[in-house]
């Protein structure tokens, strides 16, 4: 009997398997409500030896392939709503009892828009519950971790189970992202509405798999759609933990903003005491614009208040906004060294898309006090504390198109902060008609006329200018000085070749001038003085004058042997020849000037009626002038391996060297003009050298009074240098490691720093530096010299001096008062998550420092350790 049941085993057994592999849609016997029918294997499939050592329970029937598997399981009435897909590159198993699956190595299970991976899925076909885990590989690493997306996060976890039907899972020693952040180990529960319940978790910023540098070590928390709330917390950092305990946390977890807190940083200002500085509110306004406001209060009394705004639209426009104000106090009340300021200071950046058309806005204002950044104390970068000008301009225009009219708009300011003096242009108006041929037609035959060549166009200029003090801007009186005009220009010319190489373009240009008063001088004889007074009326002026100019080019080539190095030398010369006339406008029939007493002797001085105006009036004289330029361009070729084709390389040994002047035939004096000359090459292709002066011809005597004679007729000298320049810069970088394009993440933080570039430390380049040397020369004539000589050297540059660390630098020599120029040193160093930014100018006016350790990710922006001296405080460090 023993001997029969034998046989019989060994008889029956390889049948069920075979009929297992060829009747595949009668896998089970039996079949139950949540049994998933129909699964079939890809008809490719081959039998071959299983590669994996599985432990078979004595209720299974195992099918073994190392290629992969896909399986479909269809719909069944009273099943899943969805097909189930699964596949596994090593080999699927079931029960004789239909209820599990077992999928190895490289699984795959799909389901709507759900996927689970792994090296082990085991399907529960009874509760449609997939279970995942990794598998250890030969060396004993575990590897293969289920990874889950589809929920809303990706999960990636030691283990996990998930139900299809509740759409609730568990997780085990998890890493899930949420927003910036993720959320690590622990057990993690989810529910059917995609809520989490994490218990003895970490939230954190680091993506380093293999050691997170700083954390939240949770106790529990819920982790909603677009928020995650915790109970008690506390913060560690390298492993080490920090003594203080959260009795609670809320960390936002959404890509779009959200209104809440700006927590603010503390510490103690040497002049003003302990502060509280960035305490504010956060408001997204819409999906396009946000706005922040920010105190900063000091237990001295100051205070600063800042409001910052910025605007997106995209294929449209983008922009920034900001506005400070200060409250600053310094010294004790009632001492001589009290003082109390008030000071603000305004941003504007506004960008309109090149997508748009017929129209253009744009904005760059930049404007506030005078004594701002010195009274705050406001930390800005060394190269941008001696910006001694402050410029803005808001400019709208507007043409249309397939016309030849333009119009623009434009308010303009400037401001010199160490005199206080302000500019301010608004608004100024211009509209212009291109240039036009009344004399042709589009539809002229043949070649053009000489009269189909003339062109006219025409511009006004419609402006207000303003020139006063920052303290005097708001006064009443101010506006009195306000400058107004319009202005009419409208210039016709033509051109004509002749002879083939040389271009006659004679032109008549016509200005009108329009005012809105005048000015009249008269001889105060009480007062021993000549009073001024305003003509308030609408008043206008006009001039014109004829031009005609003459060029041509020349080129001079000295070609060199085949054998000799330099194969050919190309000089290129532009000479053009000018004459100008325009009549006397101070004729007294055009009563543009007028004579007054200058004095109690009854002397008189001309003087014009538009002498204050914003264009000035038509010019007094006769102009009766040939002016002269010529420009030089300087080539070689030389013979090179790097052109496969031709063998040669164009070389430019001076890319221009011109020279001017004029000849008035007119003027009583001094007829002929001083000779303007200017010049730049490049060396090497890495070093720029400019130059350029004004010569000239006439006599100086010792004490340096011009004299109406020729040097060369006192002191056989052709002209004297009376003034120029030389500068060469050149800067030196080595190749960025960078292998990859910039990532989506990358350029989104650029575009947080924007507004501060230099905030941005490129650690792909190793190393870069620059240099500029700069000389200025002016012939003077006091005792002491008769000459003026400036020269300095600057540089800055950086260096990673290891892949983590950039260190960065600034400064100069000021040869001629033998000086060091402002020197600034600054360290970076990239601590993964983190930041470590520190600078400092050692000595100098501006002598200050500031280091900051910070968290990149945003969402935790105020993790941060700052420490700073400002540059008032001195030398308390």
């Amino acid at each position: 009997m023993k001997l029969l049941k034998t046989l019989f085993f060994l008889l029956i057994t390889p049948l069920v398997t075979a009929i297992l592999f060829l009747s595949v849609n009668q896998v089970n016997g039996a079949a139950s409500n949540h049994y998933l029918t129909h699964f079939s294997f890809d008809k490719k499939d081959t039998i071959k030896k299983d590669t994996l050592k599985v432990s078979r329970s004595k209720d299974t029937v195992t099918s073994v392939t190392d290629t992969i598997h896909k399986v479909t399981l269809k719909k069944k009435e009273g099943s899943l709503s969805s097909k189930v897909n699964y596949t596994a590159q090593d080999s699927i198993l079931a029960d004789l009892d239909g209820k599990y699956l077992y999928l190895y190595k490289d699984a795959s299970v799909t389901y709507e828009n759900l996927t689970l991976k792994a090296d082990f899925i085991r399907i529960d076909q009874k509760t449609m519950t997939v279970y995942a885990k990794g598998l250890k590989d030969s060396t004993g690493v575990y590897a293969g971790r289920p990874f889950f997306t589809g929920t809303g996060n990706d999960v990636i976890a030691d283990s996990l189970a998930y139900n299809f039907k509740s759409k609730k899972a568990k997780v085990w020693a998890g890493v899930s992202s949420e927003g910036e952040g993720f959320i690590r180990g622990g057990q993690m529960k989810l529910n059917e509405e995609k809520e989490g319940f994490l218990k003895n978790g970490i939230y954190t910023t680091c993506n380093d798999p293999s050691h997170v540098h700083y954390g939240i070590e949770i106790s529990k928390a819920k982790v909603a759609q677009n928020r995650i709330i915790t109970g008690p917390a506390h913060l560690f950092i390298e492993d080490i933990p920090i003594p203080i305990i959260l009795p609670f946390g809320f960390f936002p977890k959404t890509s779009k903003r959200s209104n809440g807190i700006l927590f603010p940083s503390v510490g103690e200002d040497a002049e003003k005491g302990f502060f509280m500085r960035g305490l504010g509110y956060y408001v997204g306004l819409g999906d396009y614009m946000d706005l922040a406001f920010q105190s900063s209060l000091f237990t001295n009394g100051s205070y600063d208040l800042d409001l910052s705004s910025r605007y997106n639209v995209r294929y449209d426009y983008s922009g920034n906004f900001a506005l400070h104000y200060s409250n600053q106090k310094f010294g004790e009340p009632g001492t001589v060294s009290y003082s109390n300021t008030r000071d603000f200071h305004v941003n504007w950046s506004h960008t309109q898309s090149s997508t748009a058309t017929g129209s253009t806005f744009s904005a760059s204002v930049n404007a506030g006090t005078s004594k701002y950044y010195q009274n705050t104390g406001n930390y800005i970068p060394l190269n941008q504390r001696f910006n001694n000008t402050l410029q803005s301009s808001v400019s709208y225009s507007k043409a249309w198109l397939g016309t030849p009219f333009n119009l623009s708009t434009a308010f303009t300011h400037s401001q010199e902060i160490n005199t206080g003096v302000i500019n301010l242009g608004f608004p100024s108006l211009a509209f212009t008609v291109s240039r036009i041929n009344p004399f042709d037609s589009k539809r002229r035959v043949g070649p053009q006329k000489w009269y189909n060549k003339i062109g006219l166009s025409y511009n006004l200029q419609f402006d207000n200018q303003l020139s006063t003090f920052d303290s005097l801007l708001f006064k009443k009186n101010t506006l009195d000085t306000v400058r107004s005009g319009i202005k009419h220009t409208i210039p016709i010319s033509t051109s004509f070749t002749i002879a083939k190489n040389f271009f006659l373009t004679p032109s008549i240009n016509y200005n009108e001038y329009w005012y809105f008063k005048t000015l009249t001088k008269a001889w105060n004889p009480q007062a021993n003085r000549v009073d001024n007074i305003n003509n308030y009326g609408f008043s206008t002026a006009r001039d014109y004058g004829f031009s005609t100019g003459l060029s041509t080019k020349l080129f001079g080539i000295k070609e060199f042997k085949k054998t000799s190095g330099i194969r050919a030398i190309r000089h290129v010369l532009t000479p053009t020849l000018a004459y100008f006339y325009r009549p006397d406008f101070g004729s007294d029939k055009y009563g543009y000037y007028k004579t007054v007493q200058s004095d109690s002797l009854g002397r008189t001085t001309t003087y014009s009626i538009f002498e204050n105006s914003l264009y000035g009036g038509p010019a007094r004289g006769t102009n009766n002038s040939l002016s002269f330029s010529l420009d030089n361009i300087l080539e070689m070729k030389v013979r090179s391996k790097k052109d496969t084709i031709n063998g040669e390389q164009k070389i430019s040994i001076l890319e221009g060297l011109s020279f001017s002047t004029n000849y008035n035939f007119a003027a009583d004096s001094f007829k002929l003009a001083p000779i303007n000359f200017s010049g730049r090459t490049t060396l090497f292709k890495k070093v720029y050298i400019n130059f350029g002066g004004i010569l000239d011809p006439y006599y100086y005597t010792s004490t340096g009074r011009r004299v109406n004679e020729y040097s060369i007729n006192r002191n056989g000298k052709l002209v004297s240098l009376t003034s120029g320049f030389f500068s060469l810069s050149s800067s030196f970088n080595s190749k960025s490691k960078r292998t990859a394009p910039i990532s989506p993440q990358q350029y989104r933080d650029l575009t947080l720093i924007e507004p501060n570039p230099n905030n941005f430390i490129d650690f792909d380049i190793p190393w870069n530096f620059s240099v500029n040397y700069f000389l200025n020369y002016t012939k003077t004539y006091s005792i002491s010299s008769a000459k003026s000589l400036s020269q300095a050297i600057n540089f800055n540059g950086q260096f990673s001096l290891t892949p983590k660390w950039v260190i960065g630098f600034t400064s100069g020599v000021d040869i001629t008062n033998a000086k060091l120029s402002p020197t600034s040193l600054s360290i970076n160093r990239d601590l993964h998550c983190w930041d470590l930014a520190m600078s400092w100018t050692p000595f100098g006016f501006y002598k200050s420092y500031s280091i900051d350790l910070r968290v990149k990710s945003s969402i935790l922006q105020d993790l941060k350790l700052s420490k700073r001296s400002p540059y008032y405080a001195g030398d308390n460090f």
